[in-house]
């Protein structure tokens, strides 16, 4: 148990960030404490090769104005204040013999090299030497001097060395506590970060409990984690709308089918319970025919409305003159409109508008418009269809002298099945406007509407250029 459970950890976005800080903070402070050090061993590079210069010629001035004697006194004063094991000092002849040195029974055999016999008077060679048996290197300089003499002067790097020991394990230690702190506080800081994701989750494993109430809260993580949070909110709003629309559609489709599955089979019964005329058989046929031809026709719609709503409808787009559209459909609809006793007026503008968009889809709202102007204005009324433009839209009006619409039903006009009060005695589905709404937005443009009872409708459509 308790190894799956690491396990699980181990695959946590909050361990992989955690890791990944640790590592970043420890490869930083590897890499700024390597450069200190390579500066730290270079400065003291710098400052013994500096001090055992000034050894050489302070020694060199003693020989020459003082003589050999002078030079042994100096020597030995010399290193008994620095240390025999730290310091050396000796001059050989130009043979490489010594002519006075100090003790050098604990500095193993230090030889010249072999490339100071070439080098001019005043010039020295430095050298970095290790000694088997011997802890710590040495540091040699040789300088001829006049005559040819030679001074040679080591010093023990034996300090220096164990200053840069002390630093490694220093630097360890720093770096294992480093590491430890890092690795906490990263795991906090991620723990802090990935807190809003969490918050996400619990919420979505809610929805998949049928939860659609909850919603992410937002909380200071930053920005970006509550961006995450509000698109997922935005979702839920989204799929909980969707889910409220398709219970009312499924209880509008069941209260829609019934009565026209309830007629069906009623007339099947009574014709059927009844005597055994053809006439009748033939009565209920046609009725059956046509109250299916009105489910068939009420199903494609809703089918129509859901690919158009759902972007998935394959529309072939060109670019449509409105002008010779509304103009079309005025022409088709101004027989019916007569037969009414209603007048149909169409006012175009004097040069074409193009829109880019499906010419049968435009059509099919601009038709659906009239009919319902048509259908909900009484004997003598007036319908107007007219085209406009401004700088950016195609504007398309429908408008009646009709009955008008109520303003409770206003904002309910472009649901689906939605009827109103005085449309009920009407022929209809309820499907019209839901389905000029879909069109209308498949092509990015909007539809609003403007109406009064009694002082009819208007009917405005918006469309892109």
């Amino acid at each position: 148990m308790s190894s799956k459970s690491g396990t699980r950890i181990t695959r946590t976005v909050t361990f992989r960030l955690t890791l990944w800080y640790a590592a970043l903070t420890a490869a930083l402070v590897v890499a700024f404490l390597g450069i200190f050090f390579l500066f730290m061993t270079k400065n003291l590079g710098k400052r013994v090769d500096g001090d055992i210069r000034d050894e050489v010629r302070e020694t060199e001035t003693v020989y020459l104005s003082r003589g050999l004697e002078e030079l042994r006194r100096h020597i030995d004063f010399e290193t008994e204040s620095e240390g025999k094991n730290r310091l050396f000092i000796r001059m050989l002849n130009p043979r490489g013999e010594v002519s006075v040195s100090s003790d050098m029974s604990t500095w193993g055999d230090i030889r010249l090299p072999s490339e100071v016999r070439d080098i001019p008077v005043g010039a020295e060679v430095m050298q970095t030497l290790s000694h088997t048996g011997r802890e710590s290197k040495v540091r040699v300089i040789t300088r001829k001097i006049s005559g040819g003499n030679l001074i040679q002067i080591g010093y023990n790097l034996h300090d220096d060395e164990r200053l840069a020991r002390r630093y490694y394990k220093s630097s360890g230690i720093l770096i294992v506590l480093l590491l430890g702190c890092v690795g906490v506080m990263g795991w906090f800081m991620a723990r802090r970060a990935m807190s809003g994701v969490e918050r996400v989750t619990h919420t979505a494993i809610g929805i998949g409990k049928t939860d659609l109430v909850s919603r992410v809260p937002m909380g200071d993580e930053g920005e970006e984690i509550n961006n995450l949070a509000r698109a997922f909110n935005d979702m839920l709003e989204r799929i909980q709308g969707v889910i409220m629309e398709l219970k009312e559609v499924t209880n509008n489709i069941a209260h829609d089918l019934r009565s026209p599955i309830t007629r069906i089979r009623g007339i099947a019964e009574t014709t059927m319970t009844g005597p055994l005329d053809m006439e009748e058989y033939r009565e209920m046929a046609q009725i059956v025919v046509e109250e299916c031809d009105r489910l068939v026709g009420m199903i494609n719609v809703m089918l129509e409305i859901a690919v158009t709503e759902a972007g998935i409808h394959d529309m072939a787009r060109s670019e449509v003159d409105m002008s010779r559209l509304v103009g079309g459909a005025g022409e088709v609809f101004r027989p019916i409109a007569e037969d009414k006793g209603l007048s149909l007026l169409v006012n175009l503008p004097g040069e074409p508008v193009f829109v880019q968009g499906d010419r049968h889809q435009l059509q099919r709202a601009i038709s659906n418009l009239l009919d319902n102007a048509i259908k909900f204005t009484p004997h003598g009324g007036t319908v107007t269809l007219a085209l406009d433009t401004n700088q950016a839209h195609a504007i398309i009006r429908v408008t009646d002298t009709g009955i008008g619409i109520p303003g409770k039903d206003l904002p309910r006009i472009f649901e689906r099945f939605y009827r109103g009060d005085q449309s009920r005695s009407t022929p209809g589905n309820g499907l019209g406007l839901s389905h000029v709404q879909a069109i209308v937005h498949a092509h990015a443009g909007e539809i609003k509407v403007e109406s009064a009872p009694g002082k009819g409708s208007t009917f405005i459509v918006s469309l892109p250029f």
